[in-house]
């Protein structure tokens, strides 16, 4: 469903995000995503063939039964549908209404990806991602650029595409490592050292979470500690930092550019910039 709404016009709470409020934001929009992408596919297999089964979904996903009956028990928890064992999977009102909710901004991401003169295929890819990671104000300026450039609103998106949702996973996987590796970065540029309970305060998660995170971080070779050490990055871990920089600058950017409040703009970058491609990247650099 995206961010959660506050009061402000921009879709945002009032006042300024503290740097932890921002990447909070960013998991609590990844905790939605699954159940918005499964409740959208199951309306969208609903209405192409009257019913939607575990295996309907497994097949959209590309992932296992097992992994989709999780999943579906999750939905049934929150009240956003009702299955039985061999019986077909029914949205609830909250359901619809959740669906609904997420295929008009897919379709307002899309059709803003298509107005920067994303190729089709591409800017599907990436539209995936980003529709949940931003807030009404983008969604407002993304629509006002699609307008002044005459595109068409989007109708139909096609079928669920198991190609396009394991590349929002494979982004999934590396969003930490990016958040993290940039955080110790930025620490070292301003104060010479990064440790385990400054990256706590920043993410606004606890020591033990930052440290199983950095644990991860050394196995994937991008940066070494030890206890009671600093940490610093790897060579891998520099690239990738400034990789990750590079992208984040762009991104911020180009949202700035469109006019949307700076707040606003800095909470949906930390969110869009694993989402977006190397082709999305390149066309909101150049405008």
């Amino acid at each position: 469903m995206g961010h959660t709404e506050g009061t402000q016009p921009d879709g945002h709470a009032g006042g300024p995000v503290p740097e932890r409020g921002r990447f909070a934001e960013v998991r609590r929009a990844n905790r939605t995503e699954t159940a918005e992408d499964y409740v959208e596919a199951i309306a969208d297999i609903i209405a192409a063939s009257g019913e939607a089964r575990v295996r309907d979904l497994a097949e959209a996903f590309g992932v296992s039964h097992v992994t989709v009956s999780r999943t579906v028990d999750r939905l049934v928890r929150d009240g956003l549908c009702v299955t039985q064992h061999y019986r077909p999977i029914v949205l609830t009102a909250a359901g619809l209404a959740m669906a609904a909710h997420s295929r008009a901004r897919h379709r307002i991401v899309l059709r803003f990806f298509l107005a920067l003169g994303v190729e089709p295929e591409v800017a599907r890819i990436d539209a995936e991602g980003v529709e949940h990671h931003v807030g009404d104000a983008t969604l407002v300026a993304f629509e006002r650029f699609a307008d002044e450039r005459g595109v068409p609103p989007v109708v139909d998106e096609g079928p669920p595409d198991p190609e396009r949702f394991q590349r929002v996973r494979e982004s999934h996987a590396m969003e930490t490592a990016e958040d993290y590796v940039e955080a110790i970065a930025d620490l070292v540029a301003a104060s010479g050292e990064a440790r385990v309970g400054e990256l706590a305060r920043h993410f606004g998660v606890s020591h033990v979470t930052v440290s199983r995170t950095v644990g991860r971080l050394q196995t994937h070779g991008l940066c070494t500690t030890a206890p009671y050490r600093p940490i610093e990055l790897t060579e891998l871990g520099q690239s990738l930092a400034a990789e990750a920089k590079r992208r984040h600058g762009i991104v911020l950017g180009f949202l700035l550019l469109l006019g949307i409040p700076a707040e606003a703009a800095r909470l949906d970058a930390e969110g869009m910039e694993h989402h977006v491609s190397e082709e999305t990247l390149a066309r909101l650099a150049t405008h």
